[in-house]
């Protein structure tokens, strides 16, 4: 089976099975005081179903991989944020469909950010210096056009993924985290291009997501993405993006 490419019938049923955990996870989250052992049963289960057609390494199957809960408060708002992440996730599989994981004829290279300005300088990077055509969410006016209108018509137009990670969402248990839609970008670009070609672009101080480990990613200091600029040429020039 390509992981890269699952058919309709396979995404209908994973897509029915997720709408069955994420509603038995609810009734969990409603009931309240709810238990560590809990959360993992229910993470697994949910990791397990998109494995079946995405892969084990797929980013939104890595998120919710389990990790130390150290009190119900914790235990909770994780399994509230999670929930969260599988509706975000779902809703986009019912928008975009299984096209979203074929392989994209595109030459843009995709840039996913936060609120940090540091894309910019990317930006600059891959147009002036490399002579990339590039793209990134709001570089189009979005009014009238439905969020996942637009994230079809990048994945269609992507060649490249750089998902920059800065740290800006604080939890509940003090890490700070990349925001939620770089996360969810990351997942639709790896299952497209693959982790080859979207890659982590992982700031100083932003915490790794579970099992983020292994999968293709560059390491920056805080505020200092321009100190990666020479490695991200070199990868492009390993894909046969740019000459060497």
């Amino acid at each position: 089976m390509d992981l890269n490419k699952p058919s309709a019938a396979q995404e209908e049923i994973v897509v029915d099975r997720l709408k069955k955990h994420l509603a038995r996870g609810k009734e969990i989250l409603k009931g309240g005081n709810v238990k560590r052992g809990q959360l993992k049963m229910w993470s697994s289960a949910i990791r397990h179903a998109i494995a079946k057609v995405y892969g084990i390494d797929h980013a939104v199957s890595n998120v919710l991989s389990p990790k130390l809960i150290l009190d119900t408060i914790v235990v909770q708002d994780e399994f509230q944020k999670r929930i969260e992440q599988i509706e975000h996730f779902i809703a986009s599989i019912d928008a975009i469909g299984a096209s979203a994981f074929s392989k994209s004829t595109g030459g843009r290279i995709f840039i996913g950010h936060g609120k940090s300005p540091m894309w910019r300088e990317l930006k600059d990077f891959l147009q002036d210096r490399l002579c990339l055509q590039w793209d990134e969410f709001n570089r189009e006016a979005v009014a009238g056009i439905g969020t996942f209108e637009r994230i079809s018509a990048m994945l269609d137009s992507a060649c490249f993924a750089f998902l920059i990670m800065t740290a800006e969402d604080e939890y509940t248990d003090a890490t700070i985290h990349a925001r939620q839609n770089v996360v969810h970008e990351l997942g639709l670009f790896q299952g497209r291009l693959g982790p080859r070609k979207a890659i982590i672009l992982l700031e100083e101080g932003c915490s790794e997501f579970s099992n983020i480990v292994g999968l293709s990613q560059t390491r920056f200091p805080k505020g200092h993405i321009t100190s990666v600029f020479e490695e991200i040429r070199r990868v492009l020039e390993r894909e046969r993006i740019v000459n060497p």
